[in-house]
This record gives structure tokens, C-alpha cells and sequence, in this order.
């Protein structure tokens, strides 16, 4: 089969590969207006005059009542209860929906890639799965207001300018910003009033506004035995859900985060794929490579080493480019090009999000965080040889005085600075870029998770032990303990 697309003001063809259905794939636009560039775009209507156009391969479910109306988009996974699908799920919200509040509590369990829309006669809100990693971006031009996937999405209906902030272009042009794979910082975009729908907040899509919903307290400290039990219960329920209802491929690698899915897989591992990608450049004796052939041999696991193509064809990086603002080509692009054109429709499941709970900008819990500026949060962002960038130092400014609470010593700000500045926009980019090819889950990705987890002790979660992990993997697949995590070569057996 041989399609085709105008591309950058061309047309370019692409054997075997449906173009059309690649254009803005996996994404959603709502507002005034339907999108319909081609057979791919149904719509549905909702409430308040809204029109939700929505690609074929993003599912989409909306029901409720008099009152109120839910629309979820996305995969979501109800760990506690495995064998609910995505309708199960949306009826459990409707059953018990009182408000926009009551909602977002009840989806606190729910693990996925997703988005929720709730619409009463006050308004229609946004809000997402735990660190947005299905992206929300929003326009207002004062009159109407727009709510998309993507702001190249967006720029279908409404002219968007550039962002005017004469301080953007010193924070692009930085090698910290380029050496972290040009990781965006705060809510702003490079457009005017285009703004990204950031975590723990929901938008109001009328107003176009957004308000942080969390924290809204402490996080209690639990018993160890409990955090480990529901812990090992949630991360379980989900790869039971996993295998259930899709085909799953497993990214194992020699890390802490992947060692623990590993060991949440034991029940399910037979139905799996393991697999790392390599690059021309990674050689054999790379701990991500030789590390995981050994514990798939000894364990018996379905394991592969999947090589990233050295280069991508114009067609598709162009593509690429038109379907999400800002696309990076880094070498982990090259593993999306490979999963497209072979044709892949496994859901592809990582350890991302987990870092959060593992202490990530505070690793051996050494730094007080009761008086931390901007500044500091962004030299921690950034490293502290230098100053950082004024426009991190600006944007950091802003999210700090969002908080309305010092959060507890359980999850404090720099826990709140990887989940909120660091997962949810460069750790949302990825799955983003990878939306052209796979849908991707983070079983780590749950609020309820990230709740137990964090009330265990902070010295559980410290490096270089992290203890907590430990007690987790000893209880769901002891045997993993038995390798080595994260050795520099293979000596440090």
C-alpha cells in the first residue's frame, strides 16, 4: 500500500505506511469546532456547545447523568480491580460523582495514560493522569478556548505567535537545556497564550485557567508492612490488567525501576516481551546489555535486544515535527521509526515515574527543604557550576508560589519538582514523539502509588540502597535480588 500526505508544503510517499492515519495520531482536539482533516477524526458533541474530535486510535468513553458528565480518553487501568476495562472504570466515576472533586479522588487509583473531562452546569474541566503523561495544552484568544493534545493541533483552528519573553531564547540555546534533551520548564510553550496543562492541576476549559488540586496535606506515615503490601498489590493488579487486555512488551534494563516491574511481571512473564533498545554506538559489555541477557536466561524470560536504525527518512521526521511542537530527534527516536514501520501495537510499559519516590533531586536525603528559592531550584535542575537560565529561574518562581502548603518531609518540594517541572514535560515529551507509533504505560504512574510509597520513611527511599525497593522486589520475585543493579562494568558483580 502506498499513501501519501502534504508534508512541510510537499507531498511525500511513504511505502507500506498509512500517512493519513499518522496525521496528529493518538491526539485530541476540543472546543467550538470539529476537526475533521480525514476519515481518522470522529466527534462526538458534548455539553456547553464543545465539539471532542478525537483520532481513531485514542479510545475515548463518555456517559453520566443529569448533573454531570465524564469523558475519559486514553487507557486507564483500575490496579485494585484488573479485570474493570475503561467503561468499567467510567461507570465506577459516574456512580459515585458528586463534583469535579469528588472525581479527581476517585481516580486516585488509576494507572494509565489518560485524560478526564467532567462537565456540570458550572463548567467543563481537564485534568490528566498523574504526571500528564497524556499532555494537555490550552488557547484562549478571549473569546474562545481550545484544548488539545498538542499546540501544533491547536494551530489548525487559531493562529498562535510566538512567545514574546525576551528571555526564551537564552534558556533554548543553552547547552543544559540541549544536553537534557531540551526538556521544557513550567506551563508556558513557545506560543502566546498557549499554555501546558501541568500535574496535580486541572483546567477550567471556559476560563482557561488552571488550579492545583494537590497536595492538599501531609502524607501520613504508614507501617512499612502496609506501604509494601499495597505497594506490590497495586504495581501486580496493573501488569494483571496489562496482559489481560493487550499484548505488553516490557523495557528491562540494569536500573532500579525496571528491576521492580520485573519482579511485579513474575505471575504474568510468560505472556511478555522483555526487551532494551541499542544503539550502533552501545557495545555489548553496556551494563543495559549484558545485564538483562543474564537474568532472562537465568529467570527464563522472552528477552531481545532490539537495534535502533542509525537513520530516519524527511518524511518521517518532518511527520514528526507537524504532530508535536517541539519534537526532539535524539537517538531513542530511532526506536519509535523501528516500532512503526514494523508495524508494533503492543503497549509498550517503562519504570518511569518511579524516580519520584526514590528521592530523585534529594538522593541521600542531605538537603533541608524548608527555605529553597528558585535559584536553587533551578541549580538543582541544571547543575550548579553556573547560574541557571533566567527563564528557569522565572518559571520556577511561578510554580514555587503555586504551593499553598509546605508539603510534608514524606513529599517534599523537590519531589514535587521531578514530578511536576521534570516528568511532567520532558517525561511527557516521549510518549508524546512515541504517539505516531506505540501507546506507552508507566505502571509507576498512580497517584494512589506514589501516596503508599512516599509514606514509608525517606531513609527507606534514599540512595544507594533504596531499601524500600528491596523489600518490595524480595517480596514479589526474590530471585531478581540475586543480579546486580545498575553496575558500571561487569566486575562490580
Amino acid at each position: 500500500m502506498s499513501s501519501s500526505i502534504a508534508i512541510m508544503g510537499e507531498t511525500t510517499s511513504a511505502v507500506g505506511v498509512d500517512l493519513n492515519r499518522l496525521q496528529f495520531r493518538r491526539q485530541f482536539l476540543l472546543g467550538g469546532e470539529r476537526f475533521a482533516p480525514n476519515e481518522y477524526w470522529p466527534a462526538i458533541q458534548l455539553r456547553r456547545g464543545l465539539h471532542l474530535s478525537v483520532h481513531k486510535d485514542l479510545t475515548v468513553f463518555s456517559a453520566g447523568h443529569e448533573q454531570i458528565t465524564v469523558t475519559l480518553l486514553g487507557h486507564a487501568i483500575d490496579p485494585l480491580h484488573p479485570d474493570r476495562t475503561e467503561p468499567d472504570i467510567l461507570q465506577s466515576l459516574i456512580a459515585e460523582a458528586e463534583d469535579l472533586k469528588s472525581i479527581i479522588d476517585s481516580a486516585a487509583p488509576l494507572v494509565g495514560r489518560w485524560i478526564i473531562i467532567v462537565q456540570d452546569d458550572e463548567g467543563t474541566y481537564l485534568f490528566t493522569d498523574p504526571c500528564s503523561f497524556r499532555s494537555v495544552y490550552y488557547y484562549s484568544d478571549g473569546k474562545n478556548v481550545w484544548c488539545a493534545s498538542q499546540p501544533e493541533l491547536i494551530r489548525t483552528k487559531c493562529k498562535l505567535s510566538l512567545n514574546t519573553d525576551d528571555t526564551l531564547g537564552s534558556f533554548l540555546t543553552d547547552l543544559r537545556h540541549l544536553r537534557m534533551e531540551s526538556a521544557w520548564i513550567g506551563s508556558s510553550t513557545i506560543y502566546e497564550n498557549c499554555f501546558h496543562l501541568m500535574p496535580n492541576h486541572f483546567v477550567n476549559v471556559e476560563k482557561g485557567q488552571q488550579t492545583r488540586f494537590y497536595p492538599t496535606g501531609p502524607i501520613k506515615v504508614k507501617k512499612l508492612a502496609d506501604v509494601i503490601e499495597l505497594s506490590c498489590a497495586i504495581l501486580q493488579g496493573t501488569m494483571t490488567a496489562l496482559v489481560a487486555r493487550y499484548g505488553v512488551m516490557v523495557a528491562l534494563t540494569s536500573g532500579w525501576d525496571s528491576r521492580v516491574l520485573l519482579a511485579a511481571s513474575r505471575h504474568v512473564r510468560d505472556a511478555l516481551e522483555y526487551f532494551v533498545y541499542s544503539q550502533s554506538n552501545v557495545q555489548e559489555d553496556h551494563p543495559d546489555i549484558w545485564l538483562p541477557r543474564r537474568i532472562a536466561k537465568s529467570l527464563g524470560l522472552n528477552f531481545n535486544v532490539k537495534q535502533s536504525p542509525d537513520e530516519l527518512p524527511g518524511w518521517f521526521v518532518c511527520l514528526l515535527s507537524q504532530n508535536v511542537t517541539c519534537a526532539r530527534i535524539l537517538p531513542k527516536t530511532g526506536p519509535i521509526y523501528d516500532k512503526l514501520v514494523n508495524g508494533e501495537t503492543r503497549i509498550n510499559v517503562n519504570g518511569n515515574g518511579s524516580e519520584i519516590c526514590r528521592n530523585f533531586f534529594d538522593k541521600f536525603c542531605n538537603r533541608n527543604v524548608d527555605m529553597v528559592s528558585a535559584k536553587e531550584l533551578a541549580a538543582r535542575m541544571f547543575g550548579e557550576e553556573k547560574a541557571s537560565p533566567l527563564f528557569v529561574i522565572k518559571e520556577f518562581q511561578k510554580w514555587k508560589d503555586g504551593f499553598n502548603y509546605q508539603p510534608a518531609e514524606n513529599l517534599n518540594i523537590f519531589d514535587f519538582l521531578y514530578w511536576e517541572q521534570r516528568l511532567g514535560n520532558w517525561g511527557a515529551q516521549y510518549p508524546a514523539e512515541q504517539d505516531i507509533a506505540v501507546e506507552e504505560i508507566s505502571p509507576f504512574n498512580c497517584r494512589l502509588l506514589f501516596e503508599t510509597l512516599s509514606a514509608a520513611p525517606r531513609r527507606l527511599r534514599a540512595a544507594p540502597d533504596y531499601q524500600l525497593y528491596q523489600d518490595m522486589m524480595r517480596q514479589m520475585w526474590p530471585e531478581v535480588l540475586s543480579f546486580p543493579i545498575n553496575p558500571k562494568t561487569k566486575d562490580d558483580e
